[in-house]
Order: structure tokens, then sequence, then C-alpha cells
């Protein structure tokens, strides 16, 4: 089961810029797979970072939660896997990879990915250990902490397993060194930086021991905090998972989870979370914004009727100063009846839209953003919003003519007001640092009464809308490049 449990807070901290423009451009590569029946076997999924960008951190996302485990979730180096890597201090990551095994008899769908920087000075450091052999009457066990050196915090981390087909991943956290060293003993809220990288399997194959890597992401930076989500239970023979969000002005650079039993809560899901309600797999595989949370999710295979508990991690830093109220986000809905996309800054109106206050057929996309607030003193023009009886539709536009002629008596248009602020993409369709474009398209339905816009964040949509009879008309905005708390 997957749900949302947002820590909205706001911390008063100060950045250096030169770390802010490195990670304002941060953002996050994903690739999906299909994962056939495998059980006692697996298969390796991965996705790479573009030139120029190092990965912080990776994960994994699936639709089948209760039919999958993971058994490595690691940095790759170029096309090399962390377990060929020599143990030491090595130079930044190029992607992030998974070890999965699919119990279920049905392919299921997984996203990889990677959370890339163009940001220098980047270091893994590289640890192994020894894991024990299973028996008939117990798992074996493989526990390995890596800390950063002195004056470096962690960005994400990974473990890799000589034997993936077995050896299952129940722990890969952020570490604190000395005082509640674990993720799962930190208190709920803000935390500091982590300094280190957790890694816990359990060999659960009944086969000979072996040997496990951890490797934890190090960077020279400042106000890098750790959101801490509480306790998330889980049922036995069930699977569950929470997200949790970085503060508005911050981006999510990393993540992990822990438990309070590293036999019986086995990985299924550890991986990069959208602005607002915003699964990885909500979308194709792609270039997006920098992510705005983690999520975590585990499978019990407690044989008692009892209730296990997790712990999920989020690393966050900060690119913005922020002020409370000032940013939003902008959640997008499709109408699977009559087909149209609508959109809202209000989190009021979404949550009547979900309770059925629009009427039936409404569902979120994930494709949410984040920008200001309207009427704020910020840069960017205000977005006015539209709405259209006879197609029983939207438009939202930041242009001040374009606003103005829909405005005039005799255009079928009403003035609903301003919904957010958002800076405008230059002449040639391109947006200001720290920004992330908003495509717009039309559905060219204008004889049927029935026209509508499309807002999207997501670029693989353009020829997936085109091919269905869409009209592309460019860039409408440059959302933030940042979560909205």
């Amino acid at each position: 089961m997957k749900h949302v449990s947002r820590l909205l807070l706001l911390l008063l901290l100060f950045a250096g810029t030169s770390a802010w423009a490195q990670l304002s451009s941060t953002i996050t590569v994903q690739r999906n797979y299909v994962v056939p029946p495998n059980a006692g076997s697996h298969a390796d999924v991965a996705s790479t970072c573009p030139t120029g960008t190092v990965a912080l951190s990776g994960g994994l996302d699936s639709l089948g939660s209760a039919d999958i485990e993971l058994t490595t979730l690691a940095p790759m180096f170029g096309s090399a896997v962390l377990f060929a890597q020599a143990t030491g201090t090595s130079g930044g990551p190029t992607g992030w990879y998974a070890s999965v095994i699919n119990y279920g008899s049905n392919n299921r769908t997984v996203m990889v990915s990677a959370i890339c920087a163009p940001i220098t000075g980047v270091l893994t450091v590289i640890r192994s250990a020894s894991v024990s052999a299973g028996t008939a009457t117990g798992s074996g066990t493989g526990t390995l902490e890596v800390q950063c050196p002195s004056g470096m915090v962690v960005t994400g981390g990974g473990v890799d397993v000589s034997n993936p087909d077995a050896m299952k991943l129940s722990s890969s956290s952020p570490q604190y060194g000395t005082g509640n060293a674990f993720l799962a003993d930190r208190p709920a809220g803000a935390n500091p930086a982590a300094i280190g990288w957790t890694g816990y399997v359990s060999n659960q194959g009944l086969v000979a021991g072996g040997s496990m890597k951890v490797a934890a992401i190090c960077a020279t930076l400042s106000n890098v905090i750790t959101i801490v989500s509480s306790q998330v239970g889980v049922a036995q023979g069930q699977d569950n998972g929470d997200v949790v969000l970085c503060p508005a002005g911050f981006i999510a650079i990393g993540g992990g989870f822990d438990s309070n039993d590293l036999h019986l809560l086995i990985a299924t899901v550890s991986t990069p979370f959208y602005t607002g309600y915003g699964y990885a797999l909500d979308r194709p595989s792609g270039e997006y914004a920098a992510p705005a949370g983690w999520f975590a999710d585990t499978y019990s295979h407690s044989p008692a009727n009892d209730v296990r508990n997790m712990t999920i991690g989020v690393v966050c830093a900060q690119v913005a100063n922020v002020t409370a109220g000032t940013v939003v986000t902008v959640y997008e809905f499709y109408n699977t009846k009559l087909k149209h996309y609508f959109r809202t800054s209000s989190a009021a109106e979404a949550m009547g839209i979900d309770n059925g206050a629009a009427g039936p057929g409404w569902v979120r996309t994930g494709d949410n953003l984040s920008a200001y607030a309207a009427g704020t003193n910020l840069p960017g023009q205000d977005v006015c919003r539209f709405y259209t009886f006879g197609a029983n539709s939207h438009f939202y536009t930041a242009f001040a003519a374009e606003c103005a002629g829909l405005k005039a008596p005799g255009s079928g248009w009403t003035y609903e007001g301003l919904s957010f602020r958002s800076q405008l993409p230059a002449r040639a369709g391109t947006c200001p640092a720290a920004t992330v474009k908003v495509h717009r398209l039309y559905n060219n339905r204008f004889a049927f009464n029935d026209s509508n816009h499309r807002f999207t964040t997501v670029f693989p949509e353009v020829a997936r809308l085109q091919a269905q009879g869409w009209q592309y008309e460019g860039v409408a905005f440059c959302a933030l490049n940042y979560s909205a708390g």
C-alpha cells in the first residue's frame, strides 16, 4: 500500500551560492524494465547519468511490491557494477543499478532512477564484508557501515552482494556516526546531515556464505539535512511503505530505509519521489526534475501475526531560500471519461476532486510541478486561469496579451483568477537555471466543442499525445526545480 506522509518543515539555513548553483541543475534519469517471473534467479536493471554529471544516489520503484524483492541497489561506474570495484576511495558514480527477483506469476514493471548533478568533488568510499551462510533454521547475515571522509556529508549510498539470487536487501540507509547512528534510531522529523551509509543483507538461499560491498557517496556540501519518517508498520504477509518529502526550497539527493527486523522485512521499493503525489512509475523513461522526496516499501516475512516496523529517510539539500507560503504545488488530473487534463494550485481543490466534487473519472497523473504562489513579488508572471462552459475545459497562461485577450467580452472564456506565478521561457523555448520546462499541447477538437489543453513537464508525453492528434504549442511556463514542501 502506498500513502503519503508529509513533514512540512521549514528551516532557517544559510547556503553557499556555489553549491546551490551546482545542485539547482540536478535531474532524475529513469528507465523502466519489464521483469518476468524469475523466482530462484534475478534480473539486473540500470540507469545512466548524462555526460558531465555524477550520480548522487538512485533507487527502484515497482508496481508489484508484493512480488518484487530487491537484492542489490547500488552505484555503477561506467559499465562496471559496485561489486567489481576495489575497496577504498574512487570518484563519483555514473549511474545506478538494481537486481530484483519477481516471485509472482506475471510480468512486473520496475523503474530504476539515478539522481544526477553537475557537481565536482564527489567521492565514493567502498568497503567490503563477509556474509554468513544461510541454514535450514535461519538466514545468514551481512552488515557493514561506511563513513565519509572528515568534512564531507553523504548524498546517498548502495549495497551489492556476491549472490543476488539469495542475499536480499533489508537495510540501505544513511548513517550518523555516534549517538543514534542508525536511521531506525533517529527521531521523526528534521535531523542533521548523515556522514555515512549502512547496508544489511539477509542470506535466505541456504547457500554458502559470500560477501557484500557498501558504497557511501560523499560530497562537501552545506545545508544538507535528513528528514526521517515515523515508524511504518508492515503486517505479516503484506507490503507497506511511505513517502517523506523535503521542505520547500530543497531537493532530494538521496534516501533509504531501515527496519527493526533485518531478516523479516525485505525491500521491495526504495526510490526518488516527485513534487506532490508523484511516483517514478507514474512517468515513462526519460529525464525529469530533481526529486522532492523518497518512497520506500518492504514486505514482511514474519511467521507470526504481528507488525514489524521500518523507517524511511530522505537526504535533502537546500537550493533556494523559500519563505513560508511563497511556493505551491500545482497538481495535475486527467479525466478518463472526458479525456481532459486539469491543473490546480489549491490543495483543497485537489482533495475535493479526489473526493468526487468535480464529478466522476478524475485521477491524479503524478505530473505535478512547483511554482511561486500568485501575487508574490518573485521572478516571473502570474498565471491566469480561465474556464469555458461549452467544452467544459480550463486554460492557463502567463502571457499578459493572451490573458487580456481571453478576458475580453465574447471570447467564450470566463476568468477565474490567478492560479500561480511562473517564469516565462525565452523565445527559443529555453528556461532559466533552476527551472524546468512546462510544455503546452492542444487536443485540436474545437470543431467538436471539446477543446482541452495539457501543460506537462513530462517531455515524452509530447510525442505520445501528438500521435493521438494533439498539437504541440511550445513551452508555456518554467516550473521550479525544487520541492514545494
